[in-house]
């Protein structure tokens, strides 16, 4: 029997007319099912016939027919990275597509959300945030991908966090690409790659399914249903329906959870040749803890022997800045061994939130190469999170984005006279000529609304606290004088803390700039434009152009003081323009070059825009993304072994909280991957990733802001404040929170009785914590290893996470991510070995 969990004490703010909070035991919604199918945390079934035929804006989802042995990961099919039919080894872009079998073979989803180390053992440059639990993306190149749902962007979010987890039980598949997005899918954030998640397909074949349960250490306990077929005797019209529940626990106590009810359904009709619909749905509720505080005052003797720097003061003493917050050795205790399990989070930290989407997709054949596509996407999500210790606030009163896509999409080739076949352009350096063309042009547009509280000014107050001494509810900083001190306090910086309506206790800031608070409606219109020029059989122009034109009206939410009530309105233009040429040497061997240059925008914690005290300034949408790329791709072995080398420079802007210019961040490194898959019982992938990043805050007033800027072990001995919340001079300051070099290997084997079994490594270079670069995580190393049996009809797993038991750490945030200025506030004790089983059972 599963331990019961308790009730939270936390509540979502009164609901407003007509919207309400659907809450169902695990019991009921798994009677729907009565048999049940793949839900992606378990083995998943893979059926006799292919998926439905999918609208060409997503890749074509095919699967094959046995239980053995492991399915094709070569990634040479199409991609759905420029919403044109291209192959990965034609597409001038480090591209990876994952299916279902690399997500389980790296353990992706292995805990209800993506772990952050997971996706690194597929993309070397693929190391996440620690959120754990709220990302909706991995991070590439030192910072969150910006997320698509089929082909849609996810904007209600901020740097891939969506503040409430994801449901990665409806993921089929997805495509990761290094670097910013393209003229089709269109970019709204900075962001350090893309992430297009293929969700589950109808299946129109026969009826199938599958349920599944997953039990894992430390309280891991999920569990789902998947089924799907047709609902008419022609074929035309079917459908997939997927539930998930997850009551799950943590290595990382006290009072860490996530519990949360998922469910998703697909329906696909195919009445003529020539059309098909698609619609998508899915809905979660959550109740979780938000993991806004990990073991605090992390220093050298913390990392390397385990011992923590004890000593507290007054809870009503406690301060933050430089100000009245006296020296840390006039307290400070002794260094103490400490429990690995051991967070800075009080118990009352609460996370609540119901989430839900409709999508859907439509494709018209207008004739031989001419299509026409539509595609809708609308999102509604209500949350509220509470991280006392931090001290962090975020409530969504019922946030909702809607966005459509219409597209023609044409291919056909250019007349070559008699004359021009015979030319010399048929063979040599250049190939024969062709002139074929395939066109994606269309226009899209979004309506937001945010009505968002933050309260985040002081985010980063977790060194005061003495996690191994005091009680854990202590660990609150409005308990604090100092807090006290901003309620009500229109002087104090960001507007002061004001009670969030209809919760008592809560507070926000209502001028806390990036930080998130905003009462935010905003439209877009984006025409686009993407052109494929295939000139010869050897050489191809690919080239797009889009233009975002975004109209705002922002202003404080309600509960805002009338003397610090602000509104403003705006419309800005955000271009972008993308252009690549590729180049066969042989067919086999690919070389190409990639530009993207864009403007993105600075958007709050949950997507929204803010006003400052000046309103909305330029500066949120002034912010200017790039990339360089170029590298070689070869597909060789009769297709068995792919590999690719690129190098690139790439531009990410970083916004301030204040209103002030962008910092312009580049990350500029070589990355190589090779997967090979000599036969149907053996594949392999490895990959090296070189980067180096670096922040150039030379042309503003202040370099980067840290809530503390030293280690707590320089604090002790120069008997300096904790937590004094200050900035470094202007300069250039290389990544924080960020491995210069990462190294990965992974090799399956299944046998053809279903056995099989995989062994994945992962290297990490050193990882500062400050922009003193004085304290450091050093090279590490992780195991992991899987286990499976397979059968027709059931499918046992066994993963093993962290096989050698290696005690390594990570940094609180990474590389460019916006909380990585907590990072000599927070470091993350990575997980010991730690195991996990599924059964499946498939009809």
């Amino acid at each position: 029997m599963r331990p019961r969990r308790r009730k939270s004490r936390l509540s979502l703010p009164p609901p407003r007319p007509g919207s309400g909070i659907f809450r169902s035991s695990a019991a009921a919604l798994l009677s729907l099912f009565l048999l049940c199918g793949n839900a992606g945390y378990g083995e998943p079934f893979e059926p006799s016939a292919p998926a439905a035929e999918t609208p060409t804006v997503l890749p074509e989802v095919s699967v094959t027919a046995t239980s053995s042995p492991e399915s094709d990961v070569l990634p040479t099919d199409s991609s759905s990275v420029y919403g044109l039919d291209l192959s990965v080894l034609d597409t001038p872009r480090q591209v990876t597509p994952i299916n279902q079998t690399m997500m389980r073979s790296s353990g992706m989803t292995a805990q209800g959300y993506i772990d952050p180390l997971s996706t690194a053992f597929l993309i070397p440059g693929a190391i996440s945030e620690n959120s754990g639990g709220m990302m909706a993306a991995p991070s590439v190149r030192g910072m969150a991908a910006q997320p698509y749902i089929n082909g849609i962007q996810f904007t209600a979010l901020e740097a891939g966090m969506p503040l409430t987890p994801f449901n990665w039980n409806m993921v089929e598949s997805e495509d990761i690409t290094e670097g910013p997005a393209n003229a089709v899918f269109g970019q709204e954030q900075a962001a350090g790659g893309t992430v297009n998640y293929i969700t589950k397909q109808p299946y129109f074949d026969r009826f199938r399914g599958q349920m599944w349960d997953t039990t894992g250490m430390y309280e891991n306990y999920m569990w789902g249903a998947d089924i799907g077929g047709p609902i008419d005797k022609e074929h035309k019209v079917a459908y997939r329906l997927s539930y998930m529940g997850i009551e799950n626990g943590s290595y990382y106590q006290p009072d860490v959870h996530n519990d949360q009810q998922n469910v998703y359904l697909a329906l696909g009709a195919r009445p003529t040749d020539n059309y098909s619909v698609d619609l998508y749905s899915d809905f979660g509720t959550y109740d979780f803890t938000p993991m806004m505080e990990w073991m605090n005052r992390p220093t050298s003797s913390l990392i390397q022997n385990g011992l923590y720097s004890t000593g507290s003061l007054p809870v009503s003493q406690v301060q933050i800045g430089t100000i009245n917050n006296p020296g840390f050795a006039s307290y400070a205790g002794p260094l103490e061994p400490i429990s690995r399990r051991m967070i800075a989070n009080n118990p009352e930290s609460q996370g609540l939130g119901y989430t839900g989407f409709v999508q859907l997709v439509q494709r018209l054949q207008l004739g031989e190469g001419l299509q026409l596509r539509n595609n809708t996407f609308a999102y509604y999500g209500r949350n509220s999170v509470v991280a006392p210790a931090a001290y962090y606030t975020e409530v969504a009163m019922g946030d909702y984005e809607i966005d459509n896509r219409t597209e023609l999409l044409a291919q056909f080739a250019t007349p070559i006279g008699p004359s021009k076949e015979s030319s010399s352009l048929e063979s040599g350096l250049l190939g024969k000529l062709l002139l074929q063309h395939q066109i994606d042009t269309g226009v899209e547009w979004g309506f937001e609304h945010n009505l968002d509280y933050e309260s985040q000014m002081w985010f980063g107050s977790s060194n005061a606290w003495d996690i191994l001494r005091t009680n854990p509810t202590s660990w609150n900083l409005t308990q604090t004088a100092f807090f006290r001190s901003l309620i009500r306090n229109p002087s104090a910086p960001g507007g002061g803390e004001w009670p969030i309506p209809g919760m008592p206790g809560v507070y926000f800031e209502p001028l806390n700039g990036s930080a998130g608070t905003t009462d935010s409606n905003y439209w877009t219109l984006a025409p686009f434009y993407q052109h494929d020029l295939q000139i010869t059989d050897k050489l191809s122009l690919l080239f797009g152009a889009r233009a975002t034109t975004y109209f705002v009206s922002s202003q404080t939410p309600p509960g805002t003081p009338p003397e610090l009530f602000v509104q403003a309105q705006t419309i800005q233009e955000l271009p972008m323009v993308n252009a690549s040429a590729v180049y066969k040497i042989y067919p086999w061997w690919t070389a190409y070059f990639t530009y993207n240059w864009m403007y993105v925008a600075n958007v709050g914690a949950v997507g929204g825009f803010n006003v400052y005290p000046t309103g909305l300034p330029n500066s949120s949408f002034d912010l200017q993304e790039q990339l360089f790329e170029g590298g070689f791709k070869w597909s060789l072995l009769h297709d068995k072994l792919y590999a690719s080398v690129a190098g690139f420079s790439q531009q990410i802007p970083l916004f301030n909280f204040v209103d002030v210019s962008p910092t312009p961040a580049t990350v500029t490194g070589l990355e190589a991957n090779l997967t090979y898959q000599p036969d149907r019982h053996w594949w392999m992938r490895a990959g090296y990733f070189f980067a180096r990043g670096v922040e150039d805050w030379s042309g503003l007033p202040y370099g980067p802001p840290m809530s503390q800027t030293y280690s707590t072990a320089l604090a002790l001995r120069a008997d300096l404040p904790l937590n004094n919340n200050g900035n470094y001079p202007p300069g250039a300051y290389p990544f924080i929170g960020w491995p210069q070099q990462v190294l990965n290997a992974m090799v399956t084997y299944q046998a053809d009785s279903g056995f099989g079994a995989t062994l994945s490594a992962l290297v990490m270079s050193q990882q500062f914590l400050g922009y003193n670069y004085a304290t450091a995580i050093p090279w590490q190393y992780l195991l992991n290893a899987r286990i499976f049996y397979a059968q027709p009809k059931w499918e046992v797993s066994l993963w093993i996470y962290n096989l050698t038991n290696e005690p390594y750490w990570l940094p609180y945030a990474i590389g460019s991510m916006p909380d990585r200025t907590n990072d000599y506030g927070g470091i993350v004790a990575g997980l010991p070995f730690w195991v996990q089983g599924t059964f499946a059972w498939k009809f």
